[in-house]
């Protein structure tokens, strides 16, 4: 059982009665105490409140979604968004709600971490022994950090800094403190993790599920220092990093704390790749800080919801959509089983010769077997509406275009098959939502095909199409359906969930694999090429993944490799676009031509039944740190406007 995340759910109850009413209710940098931390139960919930905060991060775009995983992923190489917020299509400016009301929610953390910290600091603290109270401090430090650590990778990089605050707020007028430097910033995070680290009373790793530990810290300190220690120089009027600025000492702080996490207790899980991203496995080894998901309204990620398809369902009869995707530069990174990179000239001669918007034709379903029809004369329609310029036309394989297309798919990375859906490829066992209304809870087969007959078709109508198990996945959009390669990370099976908004599964903050690519990096960066070569190859030779090992020839060999390691392995975590920006890598490989692939556009067309949007970097604002948000310096003036943005 979750048992802490059910402790979250109570004190979110008790939000409703005086006891706890102001960890929801009170202004985000006015967290007051009043009854709270006066005994056991309270402190408890107080703590937890803590917690509370990592969960629903706000806005995206016009919809209400979490942004704790899924727009992040979104923003990054590894994800691809439905519609594009206005981060992502250049327009947002500094008043976007997008930048306010993550500062406003990191904010809330560290006030509700500070209170923490102020009434655990002293003996008797909180009304419980010293040993829980010791405990329960080293976690709201912890916490505390990470708030900041996000603040100050987003808003006050290139020195800029945030308003450091350590001490509860008696009311949001005394929320007046200027940017603090990012350098200081840095400094009390370190500080606050190495409280955590010393303290006997801190776990190395926890026995519930959820809680920051020993080796949580380690990461996360070794993480601050690697971000000092190795800042790449991105020039926002070039597009790209000019040098890298290199602090040895501190890369040597880094790898030593990551060296630190195994003997708290962690390591890779070596079950199998895919299995690790179950419920059954959310508390391996492997996972070191987790977000807790249960099966309750409002108490579990919206990832089944988002990233599955209309074939991802419940047991009530609701199904997801498909909000998000894998870009196709993403489905190409994964190499071949022995380790070659993947090449589509070796399966489709003059791939990225053929015009972006004639790709479709290598994608479509075959029409014809033994020269005879195996689609409705309706469906044969579809298909040759695709087909209507000559050049298109002649690419087209009535019996053989799967076939020709399966190729890509065969002998590639296993992580490639545990992490996505793709056309005619592995079955995908999803749900049916008439069948569910009416009882029938028998998973149902689906194979990704394209075009389908209509939208969001129900096992029936497919039958009564002539289409026979296995079923087309079901997609969102028009009568044609969207197309763009699927998710399958998080994306439960069958009936396993039983809501199709609350999935279970515990999203991963900081697991071992994740450690692993950061202490290649931090040696690499020092020349230890050797020494970083092997980290990355304990990732690679994983049970279940068994990809042979690199070897690094120079320092540039190496961080490429790193990064896509770390693009492939992490994809759908949600880190991919905070190591990116880290890089200095997100204009080129979000925003820019990359691997083949114009921004935005999907393996066919590019179309989406409501169309992607625009993703374009901004002419006007400098996209790789967010900007104070203007809401802020219009209620403190002692803050300073972001160097490159417009007000």
């Amino acid at each position: 059982m979750k048992q802490f995340i059910y402790s979250l759910f109570f004190a979110a109850l008790c939000t409703s009665q005086a006891c706890t009413k102001i960890l929801d209710t009170a202004p985000y940098n006015s967290v007051a105490s009043g009854n709270m931390w006066t005994n056991a139960a309270l402190t408890n919930q107080g703590v937890a409140g803590i917690y509370a905060n990592l969960r629903g991060w706000g806005v995206y775009g016009s919809a209400t979604y979490g942004l704790t995983v899924i727009p992040f992923e979104c923003l990054g190489m590894t994800g691809e968004a439905y519609r594009s917020i206005p981060y992502m299509n250049g327009t947002a400016g500094s008043g976007d709600q997008f930048f306010s009301t993550m500062w406003k929610t990191l904010y809330e953390g560290v006030h509700r971490a500070n209170d923490g910290i102020f009434n655990l600091s002293q003996p008797g603290g909180g009304g419980v022994d010293d040993e829980t109270r010791t405990r329960l401090l080293a976690e709201s430090k912890f916490l505390r950090a990470y708030y900041y650590m996000r603040l100050n990778e987003l808003y006050g990089r290139y020195g800029t800094g945030v308003p450091l605050y350590t001490e509860p707020l008696a009311s949001v007028e005394e929320a007046t403190k200027t940017q603090s430097s990012e350098a200081a910033v840095w400094d009390q995070i370190i500080k606050d993790l190495t409280d955590c680290i010393n303290e006997p009373n801190f776990p190395n790793r926890y026995r519930e599920k959820g809680r920051a530990s020993k080796g949580a810290a380690y990461a996360l300190r070794g993480r601050a220092y690697l971000m000092q220690g190795a800042k790449y120089n991105y020039n926002n009027n070039t597009g790209v990093v000019e040098g890298t600025t290199i602090d040895k000492p501190l890369l040597q702080k880094a790898a030593d704390d990551f060296a630190k996490v195994q003997s708290c207790g962690y390591d890779l899980f070596q079950a199998g790749y895919a299995a690790l991203f179950t419920e059954a496995n959310e508390a391996s080894v492997e996972m070191i800080f987790s977000l807790q998901n249960i099966a309750k309204p409002g108490y579990g990620s919206r990832m089944q919801l988002m990233a599955g398809t209309r074939s991802a369902g419940d047991k009530t009869g609701s199904t997801g959509f498909s909000q998000y995707s894998a870009p196709p530069a993403m489905v190409d990174l994964y190499e071949y089983k022995d380790g070659t990179p993947f090449n589509w000239e070796n399966v489709i001669p003059g791939y990225f010769a053929t015009p972006e918007k004639d790709r479709l034709v290598y994608f479509l379903r075959d029409k014809e077997a033994n020269g005879q029809p195996i689609v409705s004369t309706a469906m044969a329609t579809l298909i040759n509406n695709k087909l209507s310029p000559l050049a298109t036309k002649s690419r087209y394989l009535a019996e053989g275009n799967e076939a020709r297309l399966k190729k890509a798919w065969q002998n590639r990375d296993p992580r490639f098959y545990a992490n996505l859906i793709v056309p005619y490829g592995d079955q995908y066992l999803g749900t049916d939502a008439n069948q569910a209304t009416n009882g029938n809870l028998t998973p149902v087969p689906y194979v990704y095909r394209w075009p389908v007959g209509a939208t969001n078709q129900s096992v029936a109508a497919q039958t009564t199409m002539g289409i026979s198990s296995p079923f087309d996945l079901r997609q969102d959009g028009t009568s044609e359906a969207e197309f763009a390669f699927r998710h399958r990370k998080f994306v439960m099976k069958g009936y396993e969930a039983d809501y199709i908004n609350d999935n279970p599964i515990d999203e991963p903050i900081l697991r071992y694999a994740y450690v692993l690519l950061m202490w290649a990096e931090a040696l690499a960066q020092q020349g230890d090429l050797d020494g970083a070569a092997q980290k990355v190859n304990l990732v690679r030779a994983r049970t279940s993944v068994e990809m042979p090992a690199y070897t690094f020839s120079n320092l540039e060999d190496a961080m490429t490799k790193i990064r896509d390691e770390s693009r492939r392995e992490l994809m759908n975590e949600g880190v991919n676009f905070y190591e990116e920006l880290r890089w200095g890598t997100l204009r080129q490989t979000k925003y820019s031509k990359y691997m083949g692939y114009i921004p935005a556009a999907h393996t066919c067309n590019g179309q989406q039944s409501n169309g992607n949007g625009t993703i374009q970097w901004s002419s006007t604002n400098d996209f790789s740190i967010f900007p104070v948000p203007s809401a802020e310096i219009e209620k403190n003036p002692s803050l300073k406007k972001t160097p490159g943005w417009i007000y």
